[in-house]
Parts: structure tokens; C-alpha cells; sequence
């Protein structure tokens, strides 16, 4: 049985094979494609010589929804909405996001305002109607929309979230009225209050629904004609697998599907490995991505900002930064050094590709530093041009008066910070010791900045997976499929009925259940998770708490969420009143999992000795400047064996750095595993 998992990045496209019958695990890695991401998709699978047809499962992690809205290049939109509640989506919750910027302008909508259309309709607060919805308002809207070339239109009423009935009704008006317009509810995206919230997800769904369902219909058809007589499994932000049908209707489930399938897999190899707190830490060519997991726990929220504009949906508790490979190096204003947020990406990509790149980069700066071989292939494909890194780095060192050296570690000491802030922010800030968590470190450029990274904040160890430029395509094979449903319930703990709570979580799992087994998994091996959004009355944010259905008294329930809140804030106050706003429950149908240890090692290569070393080569440390240092063949090294820094492991995707006072050592799950000496690094942190 033959298993692919696929991640698409901004510069590399990476592919897991996994064969069950033979027990083998192979990797590749391929350029994106970013014109149409499913032209790489299928070299990934010529490079590993994969028939298509004796693939029997196809799982898949994309950028493409994230890209879509960070480049505000997706459908054009329309919104259907409550009379005298046109505003909302510009008006918001009219507060300011960076209080003392007196230069902050707001984003601009994804709908504009002649494309906002109002229905005479209401329903009350309850949910009973006040007003009938005027069906000839919504067909002459629909009409509008369509001699306005719309591609999309997102129905959101008032209250909708207790009674969606209206905004059924006027979808079906409007697939009637206008077949090709695709068109999303906010009930059916999010069934939950906050108007605002609920309206921004609903806009944010339609807005790249054309986009997302082109890219699946195209790679579908290419996988179809190319014999693959499977379904199309897309990764959500909640850390679960869903059928790229589903994807379709609810593409902002998938903002951040490659970096939660990163978040999975490394969970897996860590736990195996006996870590259980863990900080994941996925740098990529064009961001970087971490996440905080707690005694094995996966931090989730239901509401989140992309592109500034409010997310409501289940998503992995995920930290993004503009720090990757290709992120530029400049001089603003004359002398403000700055790295990234803007990526050189794929195409060009860094100047070094060789590919037309003019502009310096961090992945320029680390093979003029010596991190990278020149000799290497990035990717297994991608030749590398040490004169073009040098020849660009040079020419920005002189504008700012430094030496070649001092501009390269100056761009990378600056990436550094950059990713070592959003590392603090879901931890210290959150009241996690970092001196107690190891660092995962993947993506193509993550073992690279690992160890520096670690030092700076006192984190002890650093765990490099095997072929951690293929992680987040690994993770795709070890993530369960789920189905999740919520509604809103806002009601103080102290007045509950435990039976009729436990009722509408029973109905919430079913109706989840039953969204599982209409795709073919087996009802036993299904397993429910139920969790409540919580608070104090009179707060404005939630927190998920989990909950035991077999105990739901207010003293129980109230237990969990002073639980969670002490660990969240540091204290907790358990005679303050406390309320439930939402309900949620996630189904997991269990998979069989792949092991990364049984991953296929290449070839050995014939320039390495007994030892693994292939090389030595001067490289730079800001410890001790250049240095020789060996150059190790990862998969040569034997396992327990203990190696000193300074040292540079190579493998295909990646490249691990090793300082001068650490040290590594290959664990039974063939994970490199530094000890990083982080002398100081507490006032870093």
C-alpha cells in the first residue's frame, strides 16, 4: 500500500512515499510551481518514480488559501447581508491594533462597498424572526452580482449562527438566479456569535473558494489522468485530515494546513524520542513557523488574525514571521538594515540559485559564511553559485560600510531575532520557561538556525528530525482525519443543567460522527473530543477547556477552566462568576501511523570516511570566526555516537549547524539531538 503525503511551500515542494508492504519511506524534494502549484506536485512523484495508479492514498498540505489572502489575490467578492448592517465588515470592532501608531491605517475589506448588498430580513437575538427575509431583494441583489463579474458571494445575516434558515434560503436563490457564483454562509462556515468575527471568516471562505477550488480541480485532473483513482486529502489548520471536497466549501479551514502538518509530525518524532515539551520550529524559504506543545498537548484556538483580518475557526495555535531562506536583506532610508518580510520565494529566488535574484538574502549569507557547500544541490536539484552570493552580500556591505563577514552575520543575527520575538510570544509571554522545552527544528533552513536560535533563549536541546526539509510532508502521514462542529451556548456555569449540556455535546458528536463515516471511516474507530470555550463573566476572550462527559456538574466544569487558566495566566480566582460561550467537538478517525525511523536512508556517499565525515571546510561562527570544521553525511554517522561542535551536517533539504561548544549525538530514532551550551543566554531571554 502505497501512501503519498505532499506539502507545498513558497520556494520547495516535498514528498513523502511511504510503503506499507515493503516498509520503506522515501523523500523528495522539488521546486515549486507558484503559476500552478500542481505541475510540481507531479515531478515530486516522477522524482520518486511513483505510478500514480498504485497510490492509494494522496494527502496534502497547500499555501495556497494563506498565499491567496496575503496577496490579496483572490475572487472577487460580494456581500449579502442584514439590512443596515452593510458597514460591519469595514466598521469592525473600531478598535486599534497598535495603540500608538498614529500612522496605522486599517486594512481594506475584502468586499467593497458598492458590492455590499442588504436584504430586508432580521431575526431577534434569540433567533426568532422579527423580519421575513425579501426574497426579491436577494435575487435582485444576486442579479447585480453577476453583471458585476462576481465570483463569490458570502451570505451573512444577523444571529444566523442560532438559526441559519434565511441564509439557506438565499444561498439557494441564489445558486438559482446565478449557477456559476460560488456562495458561502456564514452559518454553515461558522456557527457562532460574533457578528463581526462570524461575517470576516464568511467573506474570507468566499474570498479564496474560486481560487482553491481551480487548484484542486486542476490537480485532481492531472492525478485522475495520470491513474490515480483515489480522493484528494487536504490538511486543516486544527491539526486533521478532510476530503478536498470539503476543502472546497470551507478553504479557510486551511490557512494554515502546511504548517499544522509541520506541528504533527514533529509531535510524533518527539514523543518517540521521550520529548513532550517540545517548541516547533518550521523555517522555510519564505516564513517561519513555530508552535508551543506542552506535555504532549497541542495548543489550539478559535479565533486568530491573517493579513489583519479576524479568522474564527479551530487552528492550531501557530506563530508566522517573514523570516525564511529567501527573506531579503535591505537598507531602508539610508541606513535602516532590515531582513525579510519580503522573500525572494521560488522564482527568482536567492541570488546564489543562479535563477535572476539581484538582491541579497539569508540563505546567500550562510553559504558565504560557509554553512552552506556550494558544491551541494539544494533540493536535490538546485546548484548553488557562491560568487553571486558573495558578489551581492559585498555590494550591500560596502553601502553600509561593513565587511563582507560582518554583513552576512549581521543578516543573520537579525533573522535570528525576528524568529527568537515569535518564539517568546508563545512562550514567556504565555508563562512557559523555554530552559524546559526542546527546540524541533525543520524546514529546509530551520537546522541551520537552530542552535544559534536555542542559545539566545536557553533552551537546552535541539532535536533535528531525519529529513526535516520533508517534516511537514511526513506530518500529512501521521494526522488523523477529523470532523469538527460547534455552536454557541453563552450561558454562566453556576445555572447548567449537566444533562442537557451533556445532550448538546451528544448531538454536536453525533452530527461530527456521521461526517466521518459519509467518508468511509469506520464508526469504531472513531473517538470524540469535547471542549468548551470559557471565561469569566464579563471577559472578552475565551479559552478552550476540555471536557469529561462523564461529569459535567458546574464544579467539575468550572475545575477544568480555573485548571487551564492558572496554567494560561499564572493565577486564577475561583469565587469569580465563570460562563460557557461555545461548544465544540472534534471526531477523530484514527490512521495507521507512518515511523520517520524506517525512512529510507540515501545512498552512502563514497567521499565520506568511517566516521561520516565527508569534508572539512572553513566556516564562520560568531564565537570564533572562521574555523575548520567537518562536514558530516547525516546518514553515516552511527547511532549513539557522540560528536563535538564545531561541526555541519548535510543531508538532502537540509543542512544542520552545530556551534563550537556543542555537541550531538544520533538517538535510537535517528534523531540528531544537540546539547547547546547556552552560557548567558538567560538575559537573552
Amino acid at each position: 500500500m502505497i501512501e503519498i503525503g505532499i506539502d507545498v511551500g513558497g520556494t520547495f515542494t516535498d514528498v513523502v512515499l511511504l510503503d506499507r508492504v515493503a516498509g520503506r519511506l522515501e523523500v523528495a524534494k522539488t521546486a515549486s510551481t507558484p503559476k500552478d502549484q500542481s505541475i510540481g506536485i507531479l515531478t515530486g512523484l516522477e522524482r520518486l518514480g511513483v505510478d500514480p495508479g498504485t497510490i492509494q492514498r494522496f494527502a496534502h498540505g497547500s499555501t495556497v488559501a494563506t498565499n491567496t489572502v496575503l496577496e490579496r489575490k483572490g475572487a472577487k467578492v460580494a456581500l449579502l447581508t442584514t439590512a443596515g448592517f452593510r458597514d460591519l465588515l469595514e466598521i469592525g470592532r473600531t478598535n486599534r491594533s497598535k495603540v500608538y501608531d498614529m500612522k496605522l491605517a486599517k486594512p481594506a475589506p475584502l468586499v467593497a462597498r458598492p458590492l455590499r448588498f442588504e436584504v430586508r430580513q432580521r431575526r431577534f437575538v434569540n433567533g426568532e424572526p422579527a423580519i421575513a427575509l425579501n426574497e426579491d431583494d436577494v435575487r435582485t441583489a444576486v442579479e447585480a452580482c453577476a453583471a458585476e463579474g462576481v465570483e463569490a458571494i458570502a451570505i451573512c445575516f444577523l444571529h444566523s449562527y442560532l438559526d441559519g434558515a434565511d441564509e439557506e434560503r438565499a444561498a439557494a436563490i441564489a445558486r438559482e438566479t446565478a449557477p456559476a457564483i460560488h456562495v458561502t454562509t456564514s452559518s454553515d462556515v461558522v456557527r457562532e456569535y460574533k457578528e463581526y468575527e462570524r461575517f470576516s471568516t464568511a467573506a474570507l471562505n468566499a474570498y479564496v473558494m474560486p481560487v482553491m477550488d481551480r487548484y484542486l480541480e486542476r490537480l485532481e485532473l492531472r492525478l485522475a489522468d495520470a491513474g490515480y483513482r483515489g480522493v484528494v486529502e487536504m490538511m486543516k489548520s486544527s491539526g486533521g485530515l478532510m476530503r478536498a471536497s470539503t476543502a472546497r466549501r470551507f478553504p479557510v479551514e486551511t490557512l494554515l494546513s502546511g504548517p499544522a502538518a509541520g506541528v504533527m509530525g514533529a509531535i510524533h518524532v518527539a514523543e518517540r524520542s521521550g520529548f513532550r515539551n517540545l517548541i516547533t520550529y518550521d523555517m522555510g524559504g519564505t516564513s517561519t513557523d513555530v508552535a508551543l506543545i506542552a506535555d504532549g498537548k497541542v495548543m489550539r484556538t478559535a479565533e486568530t488574525r491573517i493579513s489583519n483580518l479576524p479568522v474564527k475557526t479551530h487552528m492550531i495555535d501557530i506563530k508566522t514571521v517573514g523570516a525564511g531562506g529567501g527573506s531579503i536583506a535591505s537598507v531602508v532610508g539610508g541606513r535602516t538594515f532590515k531582513v525579510g518580510p519580503h522573500s525572494a520565494g521560488a522564482d527568482p529566488g536567492p541570488a546564489c540559485y543562479g535563477k535572476g535574484g539581484t538582491v541579497p538574502t539569508v540563505t546567500d549569507a550562510n553559504l558565504m559564511l560557509g554553512r552552506l557547500s556550494s558544491s551541494y544541490a539544494l533540493g536535490g536539484e538546485i546548484r548553488i553559485e557562491s560568487g553571486r552570493a558573495q558578489a551581492v552580500v559585498s555590494e550591500l556591505a560596502q553601502s553600509l560600510g561593513l565587511s563582507p563577514e560582518a554583513m552576512a552575520d549581521g543578516i543573520l543575527r537579525l533573522v535570528n531575532v525576528t524568529m527568537a520575538s515569535a518564539i517568546r510570544e508563545i512562550s514567556i509571554q504565555r508563562g512557559h520557561d523555554p530552559r524546559e522545552f526542546a527546540l524541533v527544528a525543520f524546514g529546509g533552513a530551520g537546522p541551520m538556525h537552530a542552535c544559534d536560535l536555542a542559545r539566545d533563549l536557553a533552551i537546552p536541546q535541539v532535536v533535528v528530525p531525519p529529513a526535516p526539509g520533508n517534516l511537514c510532508a511526513f506530518g500529512l502521514l501521521v494526522t488523523d482525519v477529523v470532523a469538527e462542529r460547534s455552536e454557541t451556548l453563552l450561558a454562566r456555569t453556576a445555572g447548567l443543567d449537566p444533562a442537557r449540556l451533556a445532550g448538546r455535546f451528544e448531538r454536536l458528536a453525533a452530527a461530527a460522527i456521521e461526517d466521518l463515516a459519509r467518508d468511509g471511516i469506520p464508526r469504531e474507530a472513531i473517538r470524540v473530543v469535547c471542549t468548551a470555550d470559557m471565561r469569566y463573566v464579563g471577559q472578552k476572550s475565551e479559552l478552550p477547556v476540555p471536557m469529561d462527559l462523564g461529569n459535567l456538574a458546574a464544579s467539575a466544569v468550572d475545575d477544568a477552566f480555573f485548571g487551564v487558566y492558572a496554567e494560561r495566566y499564572g493565577h486564577t480566582r475561583r469565587v469569580a462568576p465563570t460562563e460557557i460561550v461555545n461548544l465544540r467537538v472534534m471526531a477523530v478517525g484514527a490512521i495507521e501511523k507512518a515511523d520517520l525511523a524506517r525512512l529510507s536512508p540515501p545512498a552512502a556517499n563514497p567521499d565520506a570516511d568511517a566516521d561520516g565525515v565527508l569534508a572539512r571546510r572553513r566556516v564562520f561562527f560568531r564565537e570564533t570566526g572562521w574555523t575548520e570544521c567537518p562536514v558530516y553525511d547525516r546518514y553515516r554517522i552511527a547511532v549513539g555516537t557522540r560528536i563535538p561542535g564545531p561541526a555541519i551536517v548535510e543531508e538532502l533539504g537540509a543542512t544542520t549547524v552545530v556551534g563550537p561548544a556543542d555537541a550531538f549525538t544520533v538517538d535510537a530514532q535517528h534523531n540528531l539531538v544537540v546539547d547547546v551550551r547556552a552560557e548567558g543566554a538567560a538575559q537573552g531571554a
